[in-house]
């Protein structure tokens, strides 16, 4: 994801645009049927802070960063609609949690899962029902940086499987899996 280590807060959680497997997310033309046409709320169940362990004190994560995040790939994707007037579908995105083993070492891996739905607005229609985990691999010396980076990460990806499995859900090609592999890791280090 970046060249040179960086610090946790670095590590962006929009990551349209970016490598991933089997496929990588590329914004909407204007002849989709989404484009421009989703609205979004804020995501149920998100914890106020997210860490990347219980052991952690340091917050990867604010709520209100990670709705920003959702919100600013659905726009990166031109699926956001810009109004009220112009919302089509609401996409309703429900937190399960986020899981980061415990390791003593320069290396980890962190997994993130979210429902999503997709309702149309004006008669209930459910679009879109997938529940998504994804993960992303990292390094660095300070543990909790490294981890809280990892889990930025991760939130990054499950963003751009969501909107790339609406994307194709929208044409009935939706995968039966919509978890996107990052062809990315995260370095993170302390600095000075």
């Amino acid at each position: 994801m970046t060249t040179s280590p960086a610090l946790a807060d670095d590590i962006p959680m929009v990551a349209i645009g970016l490598p991933f497997a089997p496929e990588t997310p590329r914004p909407v033309a204007a002849s989709h049927p989404l484009y421009h046409r989703i609205e979004t709320s804020e995501i149920a169940g998100l914890p106020p802070t997210i860490k990347s362990s219980a052991l952690n004190w340091i917050a990867a994560a604010k709520r209100s960063s990670v709705n920003a995040a959702l919100r600013d790939s659905i726009d990166r994707m031109n699926m956001l609609a810009p109004d009220a007037a112009s919302g089509r579908a609401r996409l309703v995105v429900t937190w399960k949690g986020s899981d980061t083993p415990f390791r003593i070492g320069t290396k980890n891996e962190a997994s993130v899962t979210l429902h999503y739905q997709l309702v149309r607005i004006d008669n209930g229609q459910m679009i879109f029902d997938r529940e998504i985990t994804t993960s992303a691999k990292g390094g660095g010396v300070d543990a909790g940086m490294r981890d809280n980076g990892i889990v930025r990460a991760a939130i990054a990806a499950n963003f751009a499987s969501a909107a790339n499995c609406i994307d194709r859900a929208a044409f009935g090609t939706a995968p039966a899996d919509c978890a996107l592999v990052p062809h990315f890791s995260v370095s993170v280090e302390r600095r000075r």
